[in-house]
């Protein structure tokens, strides 16, 4: 699922580069390097990857309470009150991680497009 939101993230920020090339080619005609380019598009999204993990672990940990307090009766096992559930920091943490993992790398491959960009070619082309 991550990396379906990774490929979701890697198509929205390609798409605003092609919206906001000539914005990029204004900052690279003003003094900007690809290298600064390329950082404010990672910081971009890195951002909603960490907004999106932040949220994501805080309402995977919500619904753990809400099933943590579901009844629960089996006769195979009586001592058994209500669902188990594993609050296991290492679970959210890997979640974390990959999360803004997937996003860094969804991030970098247009930020390296974006940093490629020839401000002459697009400002005579508008």
């Amino acid at each position: 699922m991550l990396i379906v939101a990774g490929f979701g993230i890697y198509n929205i920020l390609n798409m605003m580069i092609y919206e906001k090339m000539d914005t990029i080619a204004i900052l690279k005609a003003t003094g900007f390097s690809g290298a600064d380019v390329k950082k404010i598009f990672i910081s971009i999204s890195l951002s909603i990857g960490i907004g999106g993990a932040l949220a994501g672990a805080l309402l995977g940990l919500f619904f753990c309470f809400l099933i943590d307090n579901i009844p629960f009766s089996s006769p195979a096992i009586p001592t058994l009150e209500t669902y188990p559930v594993d609050y296991g920091i290492q679970y959210y943490a890997i979640a974390v991680l990959f999360a803004v993992a997937t996003t860094y790398f969804a991030g970098w491959f247009p930020a390296r497009k974006a940093s490629s960009v020839d401000p002459v070619e697009i400002i005579r082309g508008k």
